[in-house]
Protein backbone atom coordinates (compact mmCIF):
# COMPACT_ATOMS: atom_id res chain seq x y z
CA UNK A 1 0.00 0.00 0.00
CA UNK A 2 2.86 2.42 0.64
CA UNK A 3 6.54 2.89 -0.08
CA UNK A 4 7.33 1.52 3.36
CA UNK A 5 6.43 -1.95 2.06
CA UNK A 6 3.22 -3.89 1.84
CA UNK A 7 2.32 -6.61 4.28
CA UNK A 8 0.87 -9.87 2.98
CA UNK A 9 -2.36 -10.05 4.94
CA UNK A 10 -3.15 -13.62 3.94
CA UNK A 11 -3.07 -16.04 6.86
CA UNK A 12 -1.55 -19.31 5.72
CA UNK A 13 -3.08 -20.99 8.74
CA UNK A 14 -6.64 -19.89 8.09
CA UNK A 15 -9.25 -22.59 8.24
CA UNK A 16 -10.34 -23.98 4.89
CA UNK A 17 -13.51 -22.44 3.61
CA UNK A 18 -13.66 -19.59 6.14
CA UNK A 19 -12.03 -16.26 6.98
CA UNK A 20 -9.09 -16.23 9.38
CA UNK A 21 -9.50 -14.71 12.83
CA UNK A 22 -7.47 -11.52 13.25
CA UNK A 23 -8.49 -10.65 16.81
CA UNK A 24 -10.62 -12.53 19.31
CA UNK A 25 -12.08 -10.63 22.26
CA UNK A 26 -12.37 -12.93 25.29
CA UNK A 27 -14.58 -12.02 28.29
CA UNK A 28 -13.52 -8.37 28.26
CA UNK A 29 -14.85 -6.13 31.03
CA UNK A 30 -14.19 -2.40 31.47
CA UNK A 31 -15.27 -0.48 34.55
CA UNK A 32 -15.05 3.27 35.09
CA UNK A 33 -15.70 3.59 38.79
CA UNK A 34 -19.24 2.32 39.29
CA UNK A 35 -20.00 2.47 35.56
CA UNK A 36 -19.67 -0.88 33.77
CA UNK A 37 -18.93 0.07 30.17
CA UNK A 38 -18.29 -3.53 29.05
CA UNK A 39 -19.66 -6.62 30.77
CA UNK A 40 -17.88 -9.71 29.51
CA UNK A 41 -17.63 -9.13 25.77
CA UNK A 42 -16.76 -12.03 23.46
CA UNK A 43 -16.23 -11.25 19.79
CA UNK A 44 -14.31 -12.55 16.78
CA UNK A 45 -12.93 -10.11 14.21
CA UNK A 46 -12.07 -11.81 10.92
CA UNK A 47 -9.83 -10.94 8.01
CA UNK A 48 -11.45 -10.35 4.67
CA UNK A 49 -14.72 -8.95 5.99
CA UNK A 50 -16.43 -5.86 7.36
CA UNK A 51 -17.93 -6.34 10.83
CA UNK A 52 -20.54 -3.73 11.73
CA UNK A 53 -20.93 -2.94 15.43
CA UNK A 54 -24.26 -1.40 16.37
CA UNK A 55 -25.57 -0.08 19.66
CA UNK A 56 -27.25 2.89 21.24
CA UNK A 57 -25.17 5.73 22.66
CA UNK A 58 -23.19 4.50 25.66
CA UNK A 59 -23.52 0.82 24.72
CA UNK A 60 -19.76 0.26 24.98
CA UNK A 61 -18.79 0.29 21.29
CA UNK A 62 -16.20 3.06 21.50
CA UNK A 63 -14.79 1.64 24.75
CA UNK A 64 -14.12 -1.65 22.94
CA UNK A 65 -12.47 0.20 20.04
CA UNK A 66 -10.23 2.09 22.48
CA UNK A 67 -9.12 -1.20 24.04
CA UNK A 68 -8.38 -2.71 20.65
CA UNK A 69 -6.51 0.47 19.65
CA UNK A 70 -4.35 0.62 22.78
CA UNK A 71 -5.95 3.72 24.27
CA UNK A 72 -7.48 1.81 27.17
CA UNK A 73 -7.01 -1.55 28.88
CA UNK A 74 -9.62 -4.05 30.07
CA UNK A 75 -10.45 -4.40 33.75
CA UNK A 76 -10.81 -8.13 33.13
CA UNK A 77 -10.40 -10.47 30.16
CA UNK A 78 -7.97 -10.34 27.25
CA UNK A 79 -7.50 -10.28 23.48
CA UNK A 80 -6.12 -12.98 21.23
CA UNK A 81 -4.07 -11.79 18.25
CA UNK A 82 -3.54 -14.61 15.74
CA UNK A 83 -4.19 -17.06 18.57
CA UNK A 84 -1.80 -15.50 21.11
CA UNK A 85 -2.74 -13.38 24.14
CA UNK A 86 -2.15 -9.74 23.28
CA UNK A 87 -3.43 -6.48 24.75
CA UNK A 88 -1.82 -3.30 23.36
CA UNK A 89 -0.69 -0.90 26.10
CA UNK A 90 -0.48 2.15 23.86
CA UNK A 91 -1.63 3.31 20.41
CA UNK A 92 1.91 2.94 19.08
CA UNK A 93 2.01 -0.67 20.32
CA UNK A 94 -1.28 -1.32 18.53
CA UNK A 95 0.01 0.24 15.32
CA UNK A 96 3.19 -1.82 15.48
CA UNK A 97 0.99 -4.91 15.80
CA UNK A 98 -0.98 -3.93 12.69
CA UNK A 99 -4.04 -2.35 14.33
CA UNK A 100 -5.14 1.17 13.34
CA UNK A 101 -7.99 3.20 14.82
CA UNK A 102 -9.84 6.00 13.02
CA UNK A 103 -11.52 8.08 15.73
CA UNK A 104 -15.03 9.47 15.64
CA UNK A 105 -13.54 12.94 16.19
CA UNK A 106 -10.65 13.90 13.95
CA UNK A 107 -7.14 13.47 15.35
CA UNK A 108 -5.70 16.00 12.92
CA UNK A 109 -3.65 19.15 13.56
CA UNK A 110 -5.45 21.99 11.71
CA UNK A 111 -2.31 24.01 10.93
CA UNK A 112 -0.39 21.08 9.42
CA UNK A 113 -0.41 19.79 5.86
CA UNK A 114 -1.40 16.15 5.25
CA UNK A 115 2.21 15.03 4.77
CA UNK A 116 3.26 16.68 8.05
CA UNK A 117 0.44 14.88 9.86
CA UNK A 118 1.47 11.53 8.43
CA UNK A 119 5.03 12.11 9.63
CA UNK A 120 3.77 13.16 13.06
CA UNK A 121 1.80 9.96 13.53
CA UNK A 122 4.43 7.52 12.32
CA UNK A 123 5.31 5.55 15.46
CA UNK A 124 8.41 3.95 13.92
CA UNK A 125 11.03 6.67 13.66
CA UNK A 126 12.93 4.60 11.08
CA UNK A 127 10.02 5.13 8.68
CA UNK A 128 10.03 8.90 9.10
CA UNK A 129 11.24 10.71 6.02
CA UNK A 130 11.19 14.28 4.72
CA UNK A 131 7.93 15.99 3.84
CA UNK A 132 8.46 15.69 0.11
CA UNK A 133 8.87 11.90 0.28
CA UNK A 134 5.94 11.56 2.68
CA UNK A 135 3.79 13.61 0.31
CA UNK A 136 4.64 11.30 -2.59
CA UNK A 137 3.83 8.24 -0.47
CA UNK A 138 0.53 9.75 0.59
CA UNK A 139 -0.36 10.62 -3.00
CA UNK A 140 0.39 7.08 -4.12
CA UNK A 141 -1.85 5.67 -1.40
CA UNK A 142 -4.62 8.15 -2.31
CA UNK A 143 -4.37 7.17 -5.98
CA UNK A 144 -4.74 3.48 -5.08
CA UNK A 145 -7.93 4.27 -3.19
CA UNK A 146 -9.11 6.77 -5.84
CA UNK A 147 -9.19 9.55 -3.25
CA UNK A 148 -9.00 13.17 -4.34
CA UNK A 149 -6.59 14.82 -1.87
CA UNK A 150 -5.07 18.27 -1.47
CA UNK A 151 -1.56 17.77 -0.10
CA UNK A 152 -0.57 21.44 0.07
CA UNK A 153 -3.41 23.12 1.98
CA UNK A 154 -3.39 22.96 5.80
CA UNK A 155 -5.92 20.43 7.06
CA UNK A 156 -7.97 23.03 8.97
CA UNK A 157 -8.74 24.83 5.71
CA UNK A 158 -10.06 21.72 3.99
CA UNK A 159 -13.63 20.44 3.92
CA UNK A 160 -14.98 17.94 6.44
CA UNK A 161 -15.13 15.27 3.74
CA UNK A 162 -11.48 15.88 2.82
CA UNK A 163 -10.48 15.65 6.48
CA UNK A 164 -12.25 12.31 6.85
CA UNK A 165 -10.41 10.95 3.81
CA UNK A 166 -7.13 12.15 5.32
CA UNK A 167 -7.97 10.40 8.60
CA UNK A 168 -8.37 7.14 6.71
CA UNK A 169 -5.15 7.71 4.77
CA UNK A 170 -3.30 8.49 8.00
CA UNK A 171 -4.46 5.19 9.48
CA UNK A 172 -3.56 3.22 6.35
CA UNK A 173 -0.07 4.72 6.23
CA UNK A 174 1.06 2.06 8.73
CA UNK A 175 -0.38 -0.68 6.47
CA UNK A 176 -2.55 -2.30 9.18
CA UNK A 177 -4.34 -5.60 8.72
CA UNK A 178 -6.98 -4.57 11.29
CA UNK A 179 -8.77 -1.27 10.72
CA UNK A 180 -11.14 0.12 13.38
CA UNK A 181 -13.55 2.78 12.13
CA UNK A 182 -15.56 4.67 14.75
CA UNK A 183 -18.41 6.53 13.00
CA UNK A 184 -16.34 7.41 9.89
CA UNK A 185 -19.34 8.75 7.99
CA UNK A 186 -21.08 10.71 10.77
CA UNK A 187 -20.10 14.12 9.34
CA UNK A 188 -20.35 13.24 5.65
CA UNK A 189 -22.99 13.72 2.97
CA UNK A 190 -24.60 10.68 1.37
CA UNK A 191 -22.26 10.76 -1.64
CA UNK A 192 -19.15 11.18 0.53
CA UNK A 193 -20.27 8.35 2.82
CA UNK A 194 -20.87 6.06 -0.16
CA UNK A 195 -17.34 6.74 -1.45
CA UNK A 196 -15.81 5.95 1.96
CA UNK A 197 -17.84 2.74 2.29
CA UNK A 198 -16.77 1.60 -1.18
CA UNK A 199 -13.15 1.94 -0.04
CA UNK A 200 -13.93 0.10 3.21
CA UNK A 201 -15.31 -2.87 1.27
CA UNK A 202 -12.28 -2.85 -1.03
CA UNK A 203 -9.90 -2.90 1.94
CA UNK A 204 -11.66 -5.95 3.39
CA UNK A 205 -12.60 -7.96 0.34
CA UNK A 206 -9.71 -7.23 -2.03
CA UNK A 207 -6.87 -6.72 0.44
CA UNK A 208 -7.97 -9.25 3.10
CA UNK A 209 -7.96 -6.79 5.97
CA UNK A 210 -10.24 -7.04 8.99
CA UNK A 211 -12.46 -3.96 9.21
CA UNK A 212 -14.65 -3.06 12.18
CA UNK A 213 -17.25 -0.41 11.38
CA UNK A 214 -19.19 1.45 14.07
CA UNK A 215 -22.14 3.32 12.62
CA UNK A 216 -25.66 4.39 13.57
CA UNK A 217 -26.79 4.46 9.94
CA UNK A 218 -28.48 1.13 9.32
CA UNK A 219 -28.46 1.66 5.56
CA UNK A 220 -24.66 1.67 5.74
CA UNK A 221 -24.67 -1.68 7.51
CA UNK A 222 -26.75 -3.15 4.70
CA UNK A 223 -24.54 -1.54 2.04
CA UNK A 224 -21.07 -2.30 3.40
CA UNK A 225 -20.96 -4.94 6.14
CA UNK A 226 -20.66 -8.72 5.93
CA UNK A 227 -21.62 -9.46 9.53
CA UNK A 228 -23.27 -7.41 12.25
CA UNK A 229 -23.32 -7.49 16.05
CA UNK A 230 -25.47 -5.43 18.42
CA UNK A 231 -24.36 -4.05 21.81
CA UNK A 232 -26.63 -2.70 24.53
CA UNK A 233 -25.59 -1.52 28.00
CA UNK A 234 -22.11 -3.00 27.64
CA UNK A 235 -23.21 -6.43 26.49
CA UNK A 236 -23.62 -8.26 23.21
CA UNK A 237 -27.40 -8.63 23.01
CA UNK A 238 -27.62 -9.96 19.47
CA UNK A 239 -25.00 -12.50 18.37
CA UNK A 240 -22.84 -11.89 15.32
CA UNK A 241 -24.77 -12.85 12.21
CA UNK A 242 -24.54 -12.28 8.45
CA UNK A 243 -26.07 -9.00 7.28
CA UNK A 244 -29.48 -9.73 5.79
CA UNK A 245 -30.64 -12.19 8.42
CA UNK A 246 -32.33 -9.34 10.30
CA UNK A 247 -34.21 -6.37 8.91
CA UNK A 248 -33.17 -2.77 9.67
CA UNK A 249 -36.24 -2.49 11.89
CA UNK A 250 -35.18 -5.54 13.89
CA UNK A 251 -31.65 -4.21 14.29
CA UNK A 252 -32.93 -0.82 15.47
CA UNK A 253 -35.20 -2.50 18.02
CA UNK A 254 -32.29 -4.62 19.30
CA UNK A 255 -30.16 -1.49 19.71
CA UNK A 256 -32.62 0.37 21.92
CA UNK A 257 -34.45 -2.58 23.50
CA UNK A 258 -37.79 -1.79 21.90
CA UNK A 259 -39.27 -0.77 18.60
CA UNK A 260 -38.15 2.72 17.54
CA UNK A 261 -41.28 4.91 17.31
CA UNK A 262 -42.06 6.64 14.06
CA UNK A 263 -41.96 10.40 13.83
CA UNK A 264 -45.34 11.97 14.59
CA UNK A 265 -45.65 14.98 12.32
CA UNK A 266 -47.72 17.84 13.71
CA UNK A 267 -49.63 20.61 12.00
CA UNK A 268 -47.63 23.83 12.22
CA UNK A 269 -49.35 27.19 12.15
CA UNK A 270 -47.04 29.99 11.06
CA UNK A 271 -47.62 33.31 12.79
CA UNK A 272 -45.36 36.33 12.87
CA UNK A 273 -41.62 36.42 12.33
CA UNK A 274 -39.57 34.87 15.13
CA UNK A 275 -36.12 35.46 13.63
CA UNK A 276 -35.03 37.33 10.52
CA UNK A 277 -31.58 37.23 8.94
CA UNK A 278 -30.93 39.90 6.30
CA UNK A 279 -27.83 40.36 4.16
CA UNK A 280 -25.71 38.44 6.67
CA UNK A 281 -22.03 37.94 5.94
CA UNK A 282 -20.03 35.91 8.45
CA UNK A 283 -17.28 33.39 7.85
CA UNK A 284 -17.96 31.76 4.48
CA UNK A 285 -21.55 33.03 4.39
CA UNK A 286 -22.03 36.01 2.05
CA UNK A 287 -25.22 38.08 2.10
CA UNK A 288 -27.51 35.41 3.54
CA UNK A 289 -31.25 36.02 3.93
CA UNK A 290 -33.51 33.76 6.00
CA UNK A 291 -36.79 34.11 7.88
CA UNK A 292 -38.31 31.66 10.38
CA UNK A 293 -41.78 32.20 11.79
CA UNK A 294 -43.26 31.17 15.10
CA UNK A 295 -44.71 27.70 14.65
CA UNK A 296 -42.44 26.43 11.88
CA UNK A 297 -39.24 24.54 11.16
CA UNK A 298 -36.93 26.06 8.58
CA UNK A 299 -34.25 23.67 7.37
CA UNK A 300 -30.86 24.62 5.95
CA UNK A 301 -29.49 21.84 3.73
CA UNK A 302 -26.09 21.59 2.11
CA UNK A 303 -22.70 19.94 2.11
CA UNK A 304 -20.57 21.03 5.07
CA UNK A 305 -18.31 23.98 4.36
CA UNK A 306 -20.72 26.09 2.32
CA UNK A 307 -21.42 28.82 4.85
CA UNK A 308 -23.53 26.96 7.39
CA UNK A 309 -21.00 27.44 10.19
CA UNK A 310 -20.92 31.20 9.57
CA UNK A 311 -24.71 31.30 9.80
CA UNK A 312 -24.68 29.18 12.96
CA UNK A 313 -21.99 31.11 14.81
CA UNK A 314 -23.34 34.54 13.87
CA UNK A 315 -26.83 33.71 15.16
CA UNK A 316 -25.37 32.17 18.33
CA UNK A 317 -23.15 35.21 18.92
CA UNK A 318 -19.84 33.35 18.60
CA UNK A 319 -18.77 35.13 15.41
CA UNK A 320 -19.14 38.82 14.61
CA UNK A 321 -21.16 39.62 11.51
CA UNK A 322 -19.20 41.47 8.83
CA UNK A 323 -22.45 42.80 7.38
CA UNK A 324 -26.19 42.36 7.75
CA UNK A 325 -28.72 42.12 10.56
CA UNK A 326 -30.19 39.42 12.81
CA UNK A 327 -33.54 40.26 14.40
CA UNK A 328 -35.26 38.07 16.98
CA UNK A 329 -38.68 39.61 17.29
CA UNK A 330 -37.95 43.21 18.29
CA UNK A 331 -34.44 42.42 19.54
CA UNK A 332 -31.35 43.15 17.45
CA UNK A 333 -28.97 40.23 18.08
CA UNK A 334 -25.93 41.50 16.16
CA UNK A 335 -24.22 43.17 19.11
CA UNK A 336 -25.87 41.11 21.85
CA UNK A 337 -23.71 38.94 24.12
CA UNK A 338 -24.35 35.16 23.76
CA UNK A 339 -25.68 34.98 27.32
CA UNK A 340 -28.12 37.80 26.59
CA UNK A 341 -29.34 35.83 23.57
CA UNK A 342 -30.07 32.91 25.90
CA UNK A 343 -32.00 35.20 28.21
CA UNK A 344 -33.95 36.43 25.18
CA UNK A 345 -35.08 32.86 24.47
CA UNK A 346 -32.52 31.46 22.03
CA UNK A 347 -31.56 27.79 22.54
CA UNK A 348 -28.47 26.52 20.75
CA UNK A 349 -27.50 22.96 19.78
CA UNK A 350 -24.09 23.48 18.15
CA UNK A 351 -22.60 21.43 15.33
CA UNK A 352 -19.53 20.80 17.53
CA UNK A 353 -20.80 20.03 21.02
CA UNK A 354 -17.31 19.61 22.49
CA UNK A 355 -15.96 22.92 21.23
CA UNK A 356 -19.06 25.07 21.79
CA UNK A 357 -21.40 23.48 24.32
CA UNK A 358 -19.60 21.42 26.93
CA UNK A 359 -16.59 21.63 29.22
CA UNK A 360 -15.32 18.06 29.43
CA UNK A 361 -13.54 18.44 32.79
CA UNK A 362 -16.68 19.78 34.48
CA UNK A 363 -19.44 17.64 35.95
CA UNK A 364 -22.67 17.09 34.05
CA UNK A 365 -24.67 19.21 36.48
CA UNK A 366 -22.12 22.01 36.16
CA UNK A 367 -22.43 21.86 32.39
CA UNK A 368 -26.20 22.14 32.79
CA UNK A 369 -25.65 25.58 34.35
CA UNK A 370 -23.52 27.06 31.57
CA UNK A 371 -24.94 30.35 30.36
CA UNK A 372 -27.96 30.05 32.62
CA UNK A 373 -29.24 32.46 35.24
CA UNK A 374 -28.47 32.13 38.93
CA UNK A 375 -31.72 30.34 39.84
CA UNK A 376 -30.35 27.19 38.20
CA UNK A 377 -27.48 27.25 40.70
CA UNK A 378 -29.84 26.95 43.65
CA UNK A 379 -31.34 23.69 42.40
CA UNK A 380 -28.41 22.50 40.31
CA UNK A 381 -28.36 18.81 41.16
CA UNK A 382 -32.13 18.26 41.38
CA UNK A 383 -32.81 20.12 38.16
CA UNK A 384 -29.98 18.35 36.34
CA UNK A 385 -31.07 14.87 37.45
CA UNK A 386 -34.65 15.54 36.31
CA UNK A 387 -33.57 16.82 32.92
CA UNK A 388 -31.00 14.07 32.38
CA UNK A 389 -33.60 11.40 33.17
CA UNK A 390 -36.09 12.95 30.79
CA UNK A 391 -33.52 12.79 28.01
CA UNK A 392 -32.27 9.31 29.04
CA UNK A 393 -28.69 10.52 29.46
CA UNK A 394 -26.58 7.52 30.48
CA UNK A 395 -24.47 9.07 33.22
CA UNK A 396 -24.81 10.68 36.62
CA UNK A 397 -24.96 14.37 37.51
CA UNK A 398 -21.57 14.14 39.26
CA UNK A 399 -19.83 12.45 36.33
CA UNK A 400 -17.50 14.48 34.12
CA UNK A 401 -18.98 15.43 30.77
CA UNK A 402 -16.05 13.90 28.91
CA UNK A 403 -16.92 10.50 30.39
CA UNK A 404 -20.11 10.43 28.31
CA UNK A 405 -20.35 8.88 24.87
CA UNK A 406 -20.83 11.29 21.99
CA UNK A 407 -24.56 10.65 21.78
CA UNK A 408 -25.10 11.06 25.51
CA UNK A 409 -23.10 14.29 25.41
CA UNK A 410 -25.47 15.57 22.73
CA UNK A 411 -28.49 14.57 24.82
CA UNK A 412 -26.97 16.44 27.79
CA UNK A 413 -26.76 19.60 25.67
CA UNK A 414 -30.38 19.16 24.55
CA UNK A 415 -31.49 18.61 28.15
CA UNK A 416 -29.94 21.96 29.08
CA UNK A 417 -31.13 23.96 26.09
CA UNK A 418 -34.80 23.00 25.96
CA UNK A 419 -36.67 25.00 28.58
CA UNK A 420 -39.98 26.71 29.13
CA UNK A 421 -38.39 30.07 28.24
CA UNK A 422 -37.14 29.00 24.81
CA UNK A 423 -38.60 30.84 21.82
CA UNK A 424 -36.19 29.94 19.02
CA UNK A 425 -34.07 26.79 18.70
CA UNK A 426 -30.94 26.90 16.56
CA UNK A 427 -30.26 23.19 15.92
CA UNK A 428 -27.04 22.48 14.01
CA UNK A 429 -26.42 18.86 12.98
CA UNK A 430 -28.51 17.92 16.06
CA UNK A 431 -28.72 14.16 15.43
CA UNK A 432 -25.13 13.61 14.31
CA UNK A 433 -23.68 10.61 16.17
CA UNK A 434 -26.98 9.66 17.83
CA UNK A 435 -28.40 6.15 17.83
CA UNK A 436 -31.80 5.69 16.10
CA UNK A 437 -33.83 5.99 19.30
CA UNK A 438 -32.07 9.11 20.56
CA UNK A 439 -32.11 10.72 17.11
CA UNK A 440 -35.82 10.07 16.80
CA UNK A 441 -36.47 11.56 20.24
CA UNK A 442 -34.60 14.74 19.36
CA UNK A 443 -36.36 15.09 16.00
CA UNK A 444 -39.71 14.66 17.74
CA UNK A 445 -38.82 17.29 20.35
CA UNK A 446 -38.04 19.81 17.61
CA UNK A 447 -41.27 19.00 15.76
CA UNK A 448 -43.35 19.27 18.94
CA UNK A 449 -41.64 22.54 19.90
CA UNK A 450 -42.63 24.08 16.56
CA UNK A 451 -46.15 22.67 16.80
CA UNK A 452 -46.50 24.43 20.17
CA UNK A 453 -45.62 27.76 18.55
CA UNK A 454 -41.83 27.79 18.77
CA UNK A 455 -39.45 28.51 15.90
CA UNK A 456 -36.71 26.15 14.73
CA UNK A 457 -33.74 26.74 12.44
CA UNK A 458 -32.47 23.26 11.62
CA UNK A 459 -29.08 23.08 9.89
CA UNK A 460 -28.21 19.57 8.74
CA UNK A 461 -26.20 17.62 6.18
CA UNK A 462 -28.76 14.80 6.57
CA UNK A 463 -31.20 15.63 3.80
CA UNK A 464 -33.57 12.81 4.75
CA UNK A 465 -34.38 14.26 8.17
CA UNK A 466 -34.92 17.74 6.74
CA UNK A 467 -37.24 16.45 4.02
CA UNK A 468 -39.20 14.60 6.69
CA UNK A 469 -39.42 17.35 9.29
CA UNK A 470 -38.99 20.85 7.80
CA UNK A 471 -41.79 23.13 6.66
CA UNK A 472 -39.50 25.09 4.35
CA UNK A 473 -35.93 24.62 3.15
CA UNK A 474 -32.98 26.81 2.26
CA UNK A 475 -29.91 25.39 0.55
CA UNK A 476 -26.36 26.55 1.32
CA UNK A 477 -23.88 26.45 -1.54
CA UNK A 478 -20.61 28.34 -1.99
CA UNK A 479 -21.44 30.76 0.81
CA UNK A 480 -24.92 31.66 -0.42
CA UNK A 481 -28.41 30.65 0.66
CA UNK A 482 -30.94 29.65 -2.02
CA UNK A 483 -34.64 29.38 -1.33
CA UNK A 484 -36.95 29.10 0.37
CA UNK A 485 -38.28 25.84 -1.07
CA UNK A 486 -41.78 24.92 0.07
CA UNK A 487 -43.45 21.55 0.46
CA UNK A 488 -43.90 19.20 -1.33
CA UNK A 489 -40.12 18.91 -1.66
CA UNK A 490 -38.46 17.65 -4.83
CA UNK A 491 -35.43 15.70 -3.61
CA UNK A 492 -33.75 15.71 -7.02
CA UNK A 493 -34.13 19.46 -7.40
CA UNK A 494 -32.77 20.10 -3.90
CA UNK A 495 -29.85 17.75 -4.59
CA UNK A 496 -29.02 19.81 -7.71
CA UNK A 497 -29.16 23.00 -5.63
CA UNK A 498 -26.73 21.44 -3.14
CA UNK A 499 -24.37 20.80 -6.06
CA UNK A 500 -24.66 24.39 -7.32
CA UNK A 501 -27.27 23.83 -10.04
CA UNK A 502 -30.43 25.85 -9.48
Amino acid sequence: MSDQGTTDHTDAGSPAGGPASAITVVDVHRNFGDVKALKGTDLEIRRGEVLAVLGENGAGKTTLMRILGGLDQPSQGHLLRDGEVFTPRSPSEAVEAGIALVHQHFALVPTMTPAEIVLLFRSDRKKRTDRRTASKQLQKLADELEFDVDLETPVGEQSVGAQQRLELLRALDSDPDVLLLDEPTAVLTDDEATAILDVVKKLAHEQNRAVVLITHRLREVIAAADRVVVFRAGEVVSPVAPVGERTPEQLAAEMVGSEVPRISLRQHERRGQALTVSGLSAGKLVGGDLVVANGEIVGVAGVDGNGQVGLELAIAGLLSAEAGTIQMGEIDLVDLHPRARIDAGLAYLPSDRYARALVGAMQCDENMMLGRTVWRLRSRTTDSVTRMRRWAVKGEAHHRADSLSGGNAQKLVAAREFSEDTKVVLACQPTRGLDPGAAQQLRQELIDFAAAGGAVIWISADLDELLESADRLFVAYSGKLSGPVDRPFDRTAIGLMMAGHS
